[in-house]
């Protein structure tokens, strides 16, 4: 939904005439609204202002069900509430004194206002609308000024004038009989015709009708059912995930009795995009999310997917909006983005540094962009390498890390290389290359564990039982934990491909457990760097499937998680 004036969530819209457009709208505290909005020249903003002043009053009095009116360069409109359901029309005569008063004195006359009496206990009449630029000036009676006569005048004696009745008499008198009985005759048929007029009319006015039950009707079909009982329709689009052209709420309510030429408010279904057309605004340079946010609200659209990848913007940074600027969409249209994450960060490895001393594998490590404060050094005692020299490291070789962020942490011989079989127990393999490991366990039934973690050396880093303990002897079984690290291709005729990060669009979905109330949610996606970044916010309702996808560059797998109220739900989802 969009928002009007930064305040309002609009519902519906409707232009008419002389730059006023309504709108169906409901305040922050969920109250149904009316506003007014009006399009003013120069020349108008004063006659305006009087218009505010005057509603403000009447607010203040107690006579006006006004929300709020507002009038300021850009923004003049009027926010009415709307009636509640029973209230009635008031007709001219019948308003209170006060209200009848204060109206007249602001110079209203008949058909510029809408007086409404509530079914409240007493009885209370509120203004629901009064038109701006519909001010009339109250009706007075002229007075005929005195002549001015002068003393001979004042004493002329007035003629005597004969009442028009007893001079009708005498012309009757002189009538023929024949023609006075033909026109007593005329005027006692005439005299009957206006009797059965007044009766005709006194029916007609009397008569009412009831608005029947439309809801979920066709709009065109519902409509010509109200003009058939000689009520008049206002149709008003409204979105709605209902089918289109359904009629989704009328007011009067169904039911309601109405006397014939009262209007019918008629609503029906549009969906979303349909209801009216705006300008997508010009997103590119503003920052995301709260300033893409804004700029959209204000147009009546809402945020799209958001894609990133690094570029020479600052991070956060729009770059790109699929919809161009200044086109037309309809109203409450998503409008997707692809946001900077700042420049590429500068990216380095290092080489194979096993059998390096640790002096000339810091050397190493500081040409590639790697300082001494980021280079850890671990000593153990092992069965293989000289002492001081390196037997491990935590960075693959030839693989591409972030200069200024990498951390290398080296493994080095502390000792003595240590005789692998101890007593007549396992032996201590940790430390070697698998190979090396079969060879120096045979006899041990060998039961290998693989891992993939770039964090630790390659090779056997654990064994089940611990060396020196278990019993000796074919048929002993030894379980071998086994890191892994990626393995150079070397074979001719073999090669690798590297991905280059392209846009993709990633999907996710949850089943909402029943009885979970309707909140809002967060969606967040993290990547196989860990870098995690907000996919959206959601609205989840209990016993719905949420269903959503990301657009991203990310060419590996996808973690997602949901956040409800701040806490998770459910597990993770992994999306290769």
């Amino acid at each position: 939904m969009s928002l009007l004036d930064g305040r309002y969530e609009v519902i519906a819209q409707r232009a008419l005439d002389d730059g006023l457009t309504l709108f169906e709208a409901t305040a922050p505290d969920g109250a149904p609204l009316r506003i007014e909005w009006f399009d003013l020249a120069a020349d108008q903003e004063g006659p305006f202002e009087d218009y505010r002043r005057q509603l403000r009053h009447l607010k203040r009095a107690g006579l006006a069900a006004v929300h709020d009116v507002i009038a300021r360069p850009g923004a003049h409109y009027v926010a009415w509430e709307r009636p509640p359901a029973g209230a009635t029309p008031v007709l001219d005569g019948a308003l209170p004194t006060d209200l009848a008063e204060a109206l007249r004195s602001a110079g209203y006359g008949r058909q510029a206002y809408d007086a409404r009496r509530l079914s409240t206990r007493p009885p209370k009449v509120l203004l629901y609308g009064l038109t701006f630029g519909a001010r009339r000036t109250v009706e007075r009676e002229e007075s005929q000024p005195p002549r001015h006569q002068g003393s001979a005048e004042r004493e002329r004696p007035l003629r005597q004038q004969q009442p028009p009745l007893l001079r009708g008499a005498e012309y009757i008198g002189r009538l023929p009989q024949r023609a006075i009985s033909w026109g007593l005759a005329l005027l006692v048929g005439l005299l009957a015709v206006v009797i059965t007029l007044a009766g005709f009319w006194s029916a007609r006015v009397d008569t009412v009708v009831t608005v029947p039950a439309i809801l979920g009707q066709d709009a065109q079909a519902a409509a010509k059912a109200l003009i058939e009982l000689g009520l008049g329709v206002n149709a008003t689009p409204l979105m709605s995930e209902e089918a289109p052209g359904t009629v989704i709420a009328v007011e009067p309510t169904v039911g309601t009795n109405l006397r014939p030429g009262r209007t019918v408010e008629l609503r029906y279904a549009l969906p979303p995009g349909e209801l009216a057309p705006t300008a997508v605004p010009a997103l590119v340079g503003l920052s995301y999310p709260d300033e893409v946010r804004n700029a959209l609200e204000g147009a009546g659209l809402r945020l799209g997917e958001v894609a990133r990848l690094h570029a020479a913007s600052p991070a956060g940074v729009v770059l790109a909006q699929d919809l161009d600027a200044g086109s037309q969409t309809g109203s409450g249209n998503p409008v997707a983005v692809l946001v900077s994450l700042g420049p590429q960060p500068p990216q380095t490895f290092v080489p194979d540094l096993v059998g390096l001393d640790v002096n000339s594998a810091t050397a190493v490590a500081l040409v590639a962009g790697i300082t001494p404060d980021r280079v850890f050094v671990d000593e153990i005692v092992s069965a293989t390498g000289a002492r001081g020299t390196v037997i491990d490291q935590s960075l693959a070789p030839y693989v591409a890390v972030p200069r200024d962020a990498a951390v290398l942490r080296l493994v080095i011989q502390g000792g003595e290389p240590a005789n692998p079989v101890t007593g007549g127990g396992a032996p201590d393999v940790v430390g070697l290359p698998l190979a090396r490991a079969r060879e120096v366990a045979a006899g041990w039934d060998l039961q290998v564990v693989t891992l993939g973690n770039p964090g630790l050396p390659a090779g056997v880093v654990a064994q089940e039982p611990q060396p020196g303990a278990g019993a000796a002897g074919d048929g002993a079984t030894l379980v071998l934990t086994v890191n892994a690290h990626p393995i150079p291709l070397t074979a001719d005729g073999v090669w690798a491909v590297v991905r280059q990060p392209s846009l993709r669009s990633v999907a996710y979905a949850w089943t909402i457990q029943p009885g979970i109330r309707t909140q809002q949610g967060a969606v967040w996606a993290s990547d196989l760097e860990g870098n995690r970044q907000l996919v959206g916010m959601v609205t989840v309702r209990g016993g719905e499937v949420l269903r959503g996808s990301w657009t991203t560059v990310t060419a590996g797998p996808v973690t997602f998680e949901l956040l409800i109220g701040g806490v998770p739900y459910g597990e993770p989802l992994l999306v290769p």
